[in-house]
């Protein structure tokens, strides 16, 4: 008789409601539902009795996986992939991960040269399969902020100029998805944070598949990964209120010329490169 492999989907209850648990966890498992037919998928709390499985932990379940735990699920015949997305990986991951997931080109390097011992595989993160993708009108020159706003750049002058949709990534809800059609440019410019460690690139993906270029400074190494040093909207340092509010102005003086073209261009091949059959791609990949 043949079985077909399992894969299942380890998170943590107490963080269930975290944007990287929906992410990473059920909508990742939705998307390999749909992508990988030879596997059973299931997503499961951290605690369950699992075995003979390709567990996907979470980076909520490795926040609060105990060596026991994961030593006991290892006994129980289950390959172990950590996805710690944008944290460094615990202190467990040298010992019991089979598979550490990088979710970011700028993980994947750090990733390989940290943890030479350990299998590193790059999964990318998918853009919300809630968000439709949409032209932007041509005649409408509007830029909004999707994100917590304490990572972000903002004063009171640019915020007259951003529109700023606040995203609590703590709590699970999609109101702002409906709001992303209403903007043809996208504010990612970054506050940098002790805590920051290797950010996917899920702010400028989102803009990508909204059809919308993305304002960043040239100094986010990620951002820099995708968009290429050519890219018309990154702004350089120092970053400061003066310096945004002029690449803004200079962004909407070029609204539908060439420069815009070329941002457009950009951000299309990086729709491309994350659409749900590359990203559903990326994790057989990673469960070879």
């Amino acid at each position: 008789m043949h079985y077909m492999p399992s894969l299942v989907f380890v998170y943590a209850e107490q963080f269930r409601e975290a944007g990287s648990t929906v992410m990473r966890g059920f909508q990742l498992a939705e998307l390999a539902r749909d992508g990988l037919p030879g596997h059973r998928v299931r997503i499961a709390p951290l605690g369950s009795a699992i075995r003979n499985s390709s567990l996907f932990l979470t980076k909520g379940a490795l926040k609060v996986a105990e060596p026991q735990q994961l030593s006991d699920l290892r006994r129980a015949g289950n390959r172990l992939l950590f996805d710690p997305v944008d944290e460094v990986p615990p202190p467990t991951t040298a010992r019991f991960a089979d598979v550490l997931v990088a979710s970011s080109l700028t993980a994947f390097d750090y990733f390989s040269r940290a943890y030479p011992a350990t299998r590193v595989a790059l999964v990318n993160h998918h853009v919300d399969p809630r968000l439709d993708r949409v032209t932007p009108r041509p005649d409408a020159f509007r830029v909004g902020y999707f994100g917590e706003t304490v990572n972000a750049v903002l004063t009171d002058a640019i915020e007259e100029r951003v529109d700023v949709v606040p995203v609590d990534t703590s709590r699970e809800h999609a109101d702002w998805l409906a709001r992303v059609p209403q903007y043809t440019m996208h504010y990612a410019v970054r506050r940098e944070r002790a805590l920051d460690h290797f950010k996917p690139f899920l702010k400028g993906f989102t803009a990508a598949h909204s059809d919308a270029p993305v304002l960043i400074q040239r100094d986010q190494a990620e951002a820099l990964r995708w968009l290429g040093e050519d890219y018309p909207y990154l702004v350089d340092a120092p970053v400061d209120e003066a310096v945004i509010l002029d690449a803004l102005a200079r962004a909407e003086r070029e609204y539908g010329g060439p420069r815009w073209a070329r941002a457009r261009e950009i951000m299309a091949g990086i729709r491309a490169r994350t659409t749900p059959t590359r990203i559903v791609a990326e994790l057989r990949a990673a469960l070879a």
